[in-house]
């Protein structure tokens, strides 16, 4: 599967495409529903962007979001494992 960043279609709803979706939501700028860039996995189709390696999806990522401390449940979470957890989805 590939690893796709996309947003919302200008109706609101998730592209066909899109098999699992709405990680590492990202703000762009745009126009509601499209205001978001979100990660996720499709079998064909691009998106706006393909990581095809996992550096670059690291990169992307690590751009925006760091770890932090998950106040319910009194620990940090770290980026790296949601980013290693995602990826081993699409293999």
């Amino acid at each position: 599967m590939k690893v796709i960043r996309y947003t919302l279609l200008a109706n609101g709803t998730i592209p066909s495409n899109v098999i699992d979706g709405g990680y590492f939501i990202k703000q762009n700028g745009g126009q509601s529903p499209q205001d978001y860039d979100m990660i996720g996995l499709s079998l064909e189709w691009t998106g706006i962007e393909e990581y095809t390696t996992k550096s670059s999806f690291e990169n992307y990522i690590k751009s925006f979001i760091s770890d932090y401390e998950d106040i319910i449940r009194n620990e940090t979470i770290f980026v790296q494992d949601l980013i290693d957890n995602f990826w081993d989805k699409s293999t």
